[in-house]
């Protein structure tokens, strides 16, 4: 049977007989204080009888044993990591001071081995001295030899006689794939041809004095001995022409494409150049022409292929020996033009600076490879633009005193 007892509020609490149930209930609320109890409650107005359940927080015990497993589980990933950490430390302090004791050996090492040098270096020399100087014994050389030649005599010997053979057979080669510049050189230092006559008769014809005697008819030939006054006509020959009277040279000036300069197709340029060069020499695309401001630029051969049937393959052989001071002429479009040397230089293939073409003075630049036979440089002769009459040189837009501007025969109409 329970029993009841009103609390402050007029609430009847119906309460347990049993002290045994009261011991096991306070036994269990103190082993589980977070449990919830039932409480039945009568209203004293309403008569009522209502259960409430007093909720009690449960949660503190589960929450401590949490936090006590997770600081345990911290405390164990930390002394794991720690060593780990003191592990790997340990391993990569050890791998360093293996490597350091490598190094340390390697560099003792490389030490030894440079102190021994000179005296390994000197060890060697010695052995082959030693070696180069033991006598061989050669039976056939026995009796026309007092003394048994040494391995060095016989390798020097052995040596001269392979670089002196090659170094012939180049010579002849080259002289044999340059034979008509070298003969034209040969010629011209020796005097035995008529070349003297020319460059006489050439420069007659550029200075503008009369011939001494003789005619004859103009040819293909630019090394031909002939009257080049009476050849060529006085307002000019038929085609652009360069004349140096030094070198005795009168040979056709030609004047190739420039579309594939304009188009930047090298190669195609290159060609047209090297096509142009067999009928004379060359006015380099782009440059100026003669009594323009700017920089008349001609390049020809010094020397090329025997095989090219080009005629014109030495024209430049002795442009060496023009030096400033020295005249030359160039007919273009019938009008003459005369130039004096102002200087000569050697430069790299690469130089592409001496194209430039100046606007406030009137130049030329005779250009060829040199040596003589290769490509390895090329020569270049410059020149200034002067009044033949007067030597004087001239400025843009000026006129030499020769120049005379023949009027036009007065018409009354213009033909039809």
């Amino acid at each position: 049977m329970h029993k009841a007892h009103y609390t402050a509020n007029g609430d009847i609490i119906l309460d347990s007989d049993d002290a045994a149930t009261e011991n096991q209930t306070e036994e269990i609320a103190s082993e589980k204080p977070a449990t919830a109890m039932a409480t039945t409650r009568t209203s004293r107005t309403s008569g009522w009888t209502t259960v409430q359940d007093d909720v009690v927080d449960e949660s503190r015990e589960p929450l401590a044993m949490l936090e006590e497993e997770t600081v345990s589980s911290i405390r164990q990933l930390s002394l794991s990591t720690k060593n780990v950490i003191s592990r790997g430390s340990a391993e990569s302090t050890l791998q360093l001071h293996a490597t350091a004791a490598e190094a340390a050996r390697e560099l003792q090492a490389l030490r030894e081995s440079l102190a021994s040098f000179p005296s390994r270096i000197h060890g060697a020399l010695k052995a082959f001295w030693k070696s180069a100087n033991t006598p061989m014994h050669m039976p056939r050389l026995m009796k026309s030899v007092k003394r048994h030649p040494t391995k060095l005599k016989l390798f020097l010997i052995d040596t001269i006689r392979f670089g002196g053979t090659f170094a012939g057979i180049f010579l002849v080669l080259f002289v044999a794939i340059n034979y008509q510049s070298f003969l034209q050189i040969a010629k011209a230092e020796l005097a035995l041809t008529d070349d003297l006559k020319t460059q006489q008769e050439l420069e007659q014809f550029v200075t503008g004095t009369p011939a001494v005697t003789g005619a004859a008819t103009y040819g293909d030939d630019h090394t031909s001995g002939i009257d080049l006054l009476s050849s060529l006509p006085q307002v000019g020959p038929f085609e652009d022409r360069l004349i140096i009277p030094k070198l005795g040279e009168n040979v056709p000036i030609v004047r190739p494409s420039m579309d594939a300069l304009m188009k930047e197709d090298w190669k195609k340029f290159e060609d047209d150049i090297q096509t142009a060069l067999r009928d004379g020499v060359v006015h380099y695309p782009g440059s100026a022409r003669p009594g323009q401001p700017g920089n008349f630029f001609v390049t020809g051969h010094s020397s090329y292929y025997p095989w090219d049937d080009g005629k014109y393959k030495d024209v430049f052989a002795r442009l060496k020996d023009l030096a400033p001071g020295d005249t030359y002429s160039v007919y273009y479009g019938g009008d003459r033009h005369t130039y004096r040397i102002t200087g000569k230089k050697e430069v790299k293939p690469s130089d592409v600076s001496v194209l430039d073409q100046p606007t406030n003075k009137r130049i030329a630049t005779l250009m060829t490879c040199t040596p003589l036979g290769t490509t390895l440089r090329r020569l270049i002769i410059t020149a200034e633009e002067i009044d033949p009459t007067t030597g004087e040189a001239l400025g843009v837009g000026e006129r030499s005193a020769e120049e005379q501007v023949i009027p036009t025969a007065r018409l009354e109409s213009l033909p039809i």
